[in-house]
């Protein structure tokens, strides 16, 4: 394709636009369908562990190196497969299953531990995160005797469900996807079409100056002269050339 300028790829826009328009509204159709009728929506919740003591009144895991391996410990504690098989027995889920579901974030420097869980059923995403929380704090007092570790959340059902991602914003993408798809096969056409658009085109393909135009429909010629403009003006479009005749 030759370099163009912003006029022509403005031109090429303005006649391509039911294409652009007509792509646009399909992508948009087809991903609102999806999001509002295929798609489930994700819900998470989130349940917070506390590692250390926080307080002044009790000199416990003061030193900062010591409090980082604890969480850290924690951290791992929290997937593995001691305390994921005593949740599994109860949500009856495979071990697969409840660890695409389970994220464990952790701030730097922070004694908080966040249990998030992102599941299709609000209830179920809650209650997991409880158990699961519960059943990391409860293991390690336990099994490694760690007494300074404390569930935020005494009840199930204390922390708010929330539902991940915005069904408006993933269509208002869908609409940028089709617009953006709509312009690339304007493009395309374009670069495909060899019936002449222009004078301009017409001067740069011959390398001769367009002394005239004349303005012709079929319905305005004379009988003799409508099938043989017919035929020319499709040769045109192919790309061919019109054979002048005198009479």
């Amino acid at each position: 394709m030759k370099e163009m300028d912003i006029k022509t790829i403005f031109r090429i826009l303005k006649r391509r636009m039911a294409v652009i328009l007509i792509t646009t509204i399909c992508i948009s159709l087809i991903s609102g369908a999806a999001v509002f009728y295929f798609l489930k929506p994700t819900y998470e919740a989130t349940e917070y562990i506390l590692v250390g003591n926080l307080g002044n009144d009790e000199e416990v895991y003061i030193d900062p190196q010591t409090i980082n391996r604890l969480v850290a410990s924690t951290v791992d504690f929290i997937t593995s497969p001691i305390v994921l098989e005593s949740v599994q027995a109860k949500m009856n889920l495979s071990q697969e299953e409840l660890e695409e579901k389970i994220t464990i974030k952790n701030k730097e420097n922070s004694q908080i531990i966040s249990i998030v869980i992102r599941d299709a059923d609000p209830n179920q995403s809650m209650e997991l995160a409880h158990l699961l929380a519960a059943a990391s704090v409860e293991e390690m007092k336990g099994s490694l005797e760690m007494e300074h570790i404390t569930l935020l959340s005494k009840n199930e059902g204390t922390n708010k469900v929330e539902e991940v991602g915005n069904p408006v914003v993933n269509v208002l993408i869908g609409t940028m996807a089709g617009l953006f798809c709509g312009i690339a096969m304007a493009m395309v056409r374009e670069h495909w079409d060899d019936s002449v658009q222009s004078l301009d085109q017409i001067e740069q393909e011959l390398g001769l100056p367009v002394l005239g135009e004349v303005a012709a429909t079929k319905d305005k010629l004379p009988k003799i002269y409508q099938k043989r403009f017919t035929e020319a003006k499709g040769n045109v479009k192919k790309g061919g050339g019109v054979r002048a005749e005198s009479h």
